[in-house]
């Protein structure tokens, strides 16, 4: 299939469903740390459903959301776009949950702010590709 054809552009989507690994990063030395969570990408339906999900929410407010709602709106709306992780308390696997997602995103503004930046890169999705030729 050639990159110029349309069904390269199917692949491209399917891909951001899967997702790709962040690693997150320490927020003051910049060391990676040992957690890894799985992020779709912005073209995915799992992102696009998200999405959808903060309107609606954001929408049923007949004026703009009060801050605080606003900040649990928009942090369930990254946890939706986390599709698993590893991480670790105290040296134990922590279940994967939607709800510590949340709590994760919630208590680390640090992490939240790298799942923001890298969910909206197609950088990530992209480059993860096999590039036509290679073998």
């Amino acid at each position: 299939m050639s990159a110029n054809d349309l069904a390269a552009l199917d692949d491209l989507v399917a891909g951001q469903e899967r997702g790709a690994p962040l690693a997150i990063r320490h927020p003051v030395t910049g060391e990676a740390m040992d957690i890894v969570l799985m992020i779709v990408g912005p073209d995915s339906d799992t992102a696009k459903r998200a999405r959808l999900k903060l309107d609606d929410e954001k929408f049923a407010f007949t004026k703009r959301p009060p801050a605080d709602e606003w900040d649990r709106m928009y942090v369930d709306y990254l946890a939706r776009l986390v599709i698993s992780w590893v991480a670790k308390r105290d040296g134990v696997d922590v279940p994967f949950t939607f709800t510590n997602v949340v709590k994760l995103l919630r208590d680390n503004l640090h992490v939240r702010e790298q799942v923001t930046v890298f969910a909206q890169s197609r950088t990530h999705y992209f480059l993860s590709l096999p590039i036509e030729g290679d073998k």
